[in-house]
């Protein structure tokens, strides 16, 4: 069974990063991208929220898209600009299934942004977390506005949307597949690992002494041998 999974990216754009000329919408579009390349790797269906539509409109076509999970992902603010930061990760209600797939996420996530992590919270005030059909998940990924975690969130961008299916995956019971990585070309035969060097003995005070350079040929990637003497006509 491949379920369903829609992300709706931030669309504050209001939001100001502490570094990078950014803003939240913007990285938050991307995070959901690099999120849903990872989710469909997994066999997943995945729609995303249209940047800068209205939470009305997603929340619309979320159910829509009979969403088995809807995740709001966000990055975090502050007034106080001098919190040590971490992943804050809410959901509407306190029970089996909400805890499991919050929590799944926060794990996954939090190990690895820099701050410290909050534990999982409830909130039903907030629209995207009432309003879809399907069990939603609201995640707030680091501070955006502290230098650390301005440069963090936007330095690792894939990694978070990796984090996040990984968190999605264990909830569902689907196995995570790891997206795969260049192999690296087998080495090609060179031109001296087909040429024969013959050394002659008589070119050297004794045989010994030439047997020692067949094998220093040997030892370079060579390949050697030796004669007592050389015939001529």
């Amino acid at each position: 069974m491949a379920y369903n999974i829609y992300i709706s990216p931030s669309n504050q754009s209001a939001n100001l990063y502490a570094t990078g000329g950014t803003n939240e919408q913007v990285e938050c579009d991307k995070i959901a991208k690099a999120t849903a390349t990872h989710l469909k790797r997994c066999g997943f269906n995945v729609k995303v929220g249209k940047s800068s539509t209205s939470m009305e409109s997603r929340c619309r076509e979320s159910d829509s898209f009979k969403a088995d999970l809807h995740i709001a992902e966000h990055t975090n603010a502050t007034s106080k600009h001098n919190v040590t930061g971490g992943t804050l990760v809410m959901v509407y209600k306190n029970d089996r299934e909400h805890n499991k797939a919050g929590q799944y996420i926060l794990d996954a996530v939090g190990k690895i942004s820099p701050g410290n992590d909050y534990a999982l919270q409830y909130r039903q005030d907030l629209y995207e977390l009432r309003v879809p059909k399907a069990l939603s998940v609201y995640l707030e990924v680091e501070f955006h506005d502290t230098k650390t975690g301005s440069d963090w969130i936007r330095k690792n961008i894939d990694k978070i949307g990796e984090e996040t299916a990984k968190g999605v995956c264990k909830y569902f019971g689907v196995k995570y597949i790891p997206a795969k990585t260049d192999t690296p070309a087998k080495p090609t035969t060179t031109t001296k690992e087909k040429t024969v060097y013959r050394v002659v003995a008589g070119s050297f005070s004794d045989n010994d002494r030439a047997k020692i350079r067949v094998k220093e040929l040997e030892k370079a990637g060579f390949k050697g041998s030796w004669i007592d003497e050389v015939k001529t006509s």
